[in-house]
């Protein structure tokens, strides 16, 4: 579907993305979406963080084993959901039951592919509704197998978008991989969205990383991440992506 090119002066929104847990019962994608004039900020503050823990490397969950770095990474949690309470940033999670997908149902396609259909259930229904009509967007996802498809279904993201929302045309300029080292904003989604992934699929830590799933939960102000937010909801939406098993790959990209 050919649409007309947008205008230039929409101000700008990124989303910065990740994914966790695509072996276990229950895959978590998401992250933030931060207006054009924040990002430089966000990342300072974000980089402080590091700084003062002496974190030389990236805030990250699989890493994390508590110790010294603890603050800093509860530090981190605190600065994500008071961007979110201030309404300078919002986080958009989806959650997949892949434990009752068929990850190999056509040649080809594995548990990244399955990844890739979410981030663009995800795109679709929550970036682009959301804003899309008034922003030009650009997506960026912790670079990897699992986001290789979506970075090249741009055209195809855009065409939806427009013809379901009414979006702007094209109105997401960019998708891009990145390396998470150089990026704080999808370290802060990592931990987050790693957190999320690990209440919801009742992994029971006895250990540093149990402690910061439960630590996110109580900053979100939320019960469990086992419920839907509301359809009104903005700043911080969850959505249990309902799909079948035996749903084509095409059905599965159109929703």
């Amino acid at each position: 579907m050919d649409v007309p090119n947008p205008p230039d002066h929409l101000p700008a929104l990124s989303f910065y993305g990740d994914a966790s847990s695509k072996q276990s019962a229950y895959m978590v994608a998401g992250g933030f979406a931060v207006s054009g004039n924040r990002i430089n900020e966000i990342e300072d503050a974000i980089a402080t963080l590091r700084d003062d823990a002496g974190i030389r490397s990236e805030f990250h969950w699989s890493d994390y084993r508590g110790g010294h770095k603890r603050a800093a990474y509860e530090a981190l949690v605190r600065y994500a959901f008071d961007l979110i309470n201030k309404r300078q940033a919002a986080l958009h999670i989806i959650i997949a039951k892949f434990g009752g997908y068929n990850h190999r149902q056509i040649k080809g396609e594995n548990h990244d592919t399955s990844v890739n259909r979410m981030y663009y259930q995800l795109f679709l229904h929550r970036i682009c509704n959301f804003y899309g009509q008034r922003r030009q967007i650009h997506i960026r996802l912790d670079a990897g197998n699992d986001s290789d498809d979506i970075c090249r279904m741009r055209n195809e993201l855009c065409a939806a978008a427009y013809k379901k929302y009414n979006t702007k045309p094209n109105c997401v300029r960019t998708i891009e991989p990145v390396r998470s080292q150089n990026v704080g904003i999808i370290q802060m989604a990592d931990v987050i969205v790693g957190a999320i992934a690990a209440k919801r699929n009742d992994v029971k830590h006895t250990s540093p990383k149990g402690e910061l799933a439960e630590f996110v939960l109580r900053a979100s102000g939320r019960h469990s991440w086992a419920a839907d937010t509301a359809f009104s909801a903005r700043f911080l939406t969850v959505w249990h992506h309902a799909t079948k098993v035996s749903r084509s790959p095409k059905a599965l990209a159109e929703g």
